[in-house]
């Protein structure tokens, strides 16, 4: 289930698929942000809490 899902640009009128890889990562002991950057110019923002 979770192997389909893909990030998409957000922005007005864009819609297209964000790459695989980030342009950037942040970790600490909450977990995890990701940075995508949309061809657009836009920047996608994902936040994965840390397990406990």
């Amino acid at each position: 289930m979770f192997e389909e899902l893909a990030a998409t640009c957000e922005a007005t009128e864009c819609n297209r698929e964000l790459p695989d890889e980030p342009a950037l990562v942040f970790r600490d002991s909450a977990g995890e942000r990701r940075a995508y950057e949309c061809p657009c110019g836009a920047v996608t923002v994902t936040v994965a809490k840390a397990h406990a």
